[in-house]
């Protein structure tokens, strides 16, 4: 992608921020996984790592919202050009990593994180009923309601003029149209596949803080295997559903075909020679 200039747009790059985030989200939950498996116990990187794994599940979600913002802005407000600037989008991602970072540190700063040895990891404690509903707001709630009010109000508004804008629209605005369209169902289908995978976690936390069930050994890591497989998938999905991107890994991929076939025929071609060499000797 950094080598290629057609996918030097401001989708692909914010589709890179979240490849990016998925990729972060990944080590750091790998990371937690060696700690379980070594049984390193309440050490004192402990809380720390349970501060990361906060930040890590909250990550991907904010990655998501700069592209709905993005596309609100490309899509309702296309004739505000200050929103579609490079300089505009580079400062809504770096807010993004700064809020995706610092919004886990007052719980993490005040010691709130317990550790637990039934799943030996650091979390928020269950006793900390205000801390641990406000990582579920900032984490999943926030992030996912915000996501579905923006593509909410970009497909009413492009019902509502798409029959006034027919007779003038051409074949460019046609397709780019259908182009919007394309993207608005993929990032719906992230978002579905996040909310799925994510709810889970979310609703099995909301159970145990309303006292309806007991806090079970390793049900917070049952909800960390399903947080991990839905933060995965999204990220594929979104390098899949990428065209340009999309295009540049099959190119590669051909390639890499092509000179496997070639250097197959070529060992083909030399082989009967060597064999007519050594019977020379």
């Amino acid at each position: 992608m950094a080598t290629n200039r057609q996918c030097h747009t401001l989708h692909n790059c914010l589709v890179l921020n979240s490849t990016v985030a998925g990729l972060i989200i990944n080590i750091i939950y790998m990371c937690q996984g060696i700690y379980q498996l070594v049984n390193v116990g309440d050490d004192i990187f402990c809380h720390f790592r349970g501060f990361l794994l906060q930040m890590g599940t909250g990550l991907l979600y904010h990655t998501l919202c700069v592209q709905a913002f993005h596309r609100l802005f490309v899509t309702v407000y296309s004739t505000k050009r200050y929103f579609q600037t490079k300089s505009f989008n580079i400062y809504m991602v770096i807010i993004q990593w700064v809020i995706s970072f610092s919004f886990g540190l007052p719980v993490f700063l005040t010691g709130q994180m317990k550790y637990y040895a039934e799943v030996r990891m650091c979390q928020v404690s269950i006793d900390e009923t205000l801390s641990s509903i406000y990582f579920t707001l900032i984490i999943f709630v926030f992030p996912l309601l915000t996501i579905i009010f923006i593509y909410i109000h970009i497909v009413k508004y492009m019902k509502q003029n798409s029959h006034s804008t027919t007779k003038r629209l051409n074949i460019t605005g046609h397709h780019r149209h259908h182009c919007e369209l394309r993207l608005i169902r993929r990032i719906l289908i992230i978002v579905i596949v996040l909310f799925l995978l994510g709810f889970p976690y979310g609703f099995l936390e909301i159970l145990i803080e309303i006292h309806v069930m007991p806090s079970w050994p390793y049900i917070i890591s049952i909800g960390y295997i399903f947080i991990t497989i839905g933060q995965g998938a999204t990220t594929l999905i979104n390098l899949i559903t990428t065209d340009d991107v999309r295009k540049v890994l099959i190119n590669i991929f051909k390639k890499y075909i092509i000179r496997k076939n070639q250097v197959h025929c070529v060992n083909t071609i030399n082989a009967p020679n060597l064999i007519f060499v050594n019977q020379q000797c």
